[in-house]
């Protein structure tokens, strides 16, 4: 599996509300790519895509760097539970 995180350039609308996305991040999986968008109008709220928009709304300057990763990868945990994945962490891969 690879993980891409698109920030920039021509980011697609989100798929549920169809207005601007902050990123997205694309999975390539042995069987297909899949998307995950982060939406400043539909993941707002007490979610782990939530704080992770709250999070980098943030200045660079007071950004908390360790939050900022935590959040990403509950995000993206969350994200992939939804679609039907399941995180299974392992413990011999590097940080």
């Amino acid at each position: 599996m690879t993980v891409e995180v698109i920030t920039k350039g021509d980011l697609p609308p989100c798929p549920r509300c169809d207005r601007t996305v902050a990123l997205v991040t694309r999975f390539t999986l042995p069987d297909g790519i899949v998307d995950l968008h982060l939406c400043w109008t539909c993941d707002t709220g007490p979610t782990a895509g939530g704080r992770l928009l709250a999070a980098m709304d943030l200045p660079g300057e007071i950004r908390p760097a360790d939050l900022f990763k935590e959040f990403t990868l509950a995000w993206m945990h969350e994200g992939l539970a939804a679609q039907g994945w399941q995180y299974i962490p392992r413990n011999d891969l590097p940080d």
